[in-house]
């Protein structure tokens, strides 16, 4: 059974805990800063997190948060196997999503107008 215990948030600039478990890349871009070969994260998840023109629209105010949370909801759709397999891996452990967001209470999932960095939202997807 997945619980919220056995998923986790955690910034990409915090320290690395045995208790993190299986360590995945929730950003769509690199963390900006980091060498991809200093980074500790077992897989990059990027097609199950917003893309960037989802992403620019949202922080540039045009949409409303129940616009973009159901155009993401749309976007996970055509990644359901991926989806299911980072559950499947909650289900066997420990799972920290790791973000290079400014903060994990404002952000774009919790409605924020905030972008953790501006240039992140004006470069593309790669």
């Amino acid at each position: 059974m997945l619980s919220y215990d056995t998923i986790q948030l955690k910034r990409v600039y915090e320290e690395v805990e045995k208790s993190d478990g299986l360590r995945l890349l929730a950003d769509r871009l690199w963390p900006r800063g980091i060498k991809k070969s200093v980074l500790n994260y077992d897989e990059w998840i990027k097609d199950l997190c917003p893309s960037s023109a989802l992403r620019k629209a949202w922080h540039q105010g045009q949409l409303s948060f129940e616009s973009f949370e159901q155009q993401y909801i749309q976007e996970l759709g055509a990644h359901a196997d991926a989806l299911s397999r980072v559950a499947a891996m909650a289900v066997r452990g420990p799972v920290t999503l790791i973000s290079a967001v400014k903060s994990l209470e404002d952000n774009e999932f919790n409605r924020s107008q905030t972008p953790a960095s501006p240039v992140c939202y004006s470069s593309s997807d790669d």
